[in-house]
């Protein structure tokens, strides 16, 4: 991959690009439904977008709770682009910006195949493993 790019969303047209990859991960592969996906909350939330030469491959959305905690949600890269760095370096933007937001901590909700991901970023399971959209998880904190 010889250009990748990792930034804060900014213009509507980044915002379509980083739901056409959550659309791709998470209703085409995953199969969980459009009205779950698309829950109405990303007019309100921050969001990361990665390209590769120009084509969006990844993406995450920041949600702000308390002021001090920042959730981060809809982590995803596009299947052939896995395995090579781009989720660390999303999430590594996601914390940057939460961090130049006030946030002191970080929570999250991960799939349970992507425990050892989030752990090597430095996140601890909390909690009880859940389920949501039919795919279990485990609630994961780490501080800023």
């Amino acid at each position: 991959m010889s250009n990748l790019v990792v930034r804060k969303v900014e213009t509507p047209q980044e915002l379509e690009d980083a739901q056409e990859v959550r659309c791709r991960v998470f209703i085409e592969e995953q199969g969980i439904s459009r009205e779950e996906e698309l829950d109405g909350l990303d007019l309100s939330s921050e969001h990361i977008i990665a390209y590769a030469d120009n084509v969006p491959v990844g993406t995450a959305r920041i949600r702000y709770k308390d002021g001090v905690k920042a959730k981060l949600e809809r982590v995803a890269v596009l299947r052939s682009y896995r395995g090579r760095g781009i989720g660390k370096e999303i999430v590594e933007a996601s914390m940057g910006l939460a961090r130049a937001n006030g946030a002191v901590e970080a929570v999250l909700g991960a799939q349970q195949y992507t425990i050892r991901f989030y752990e090597k970023l430095g996140f601890q399971q909390t909690g009880e493993p859940f389920e949501e959209a039919g795919i279990p998880h485990i609630a994961m904190t780490r501080g800023l």
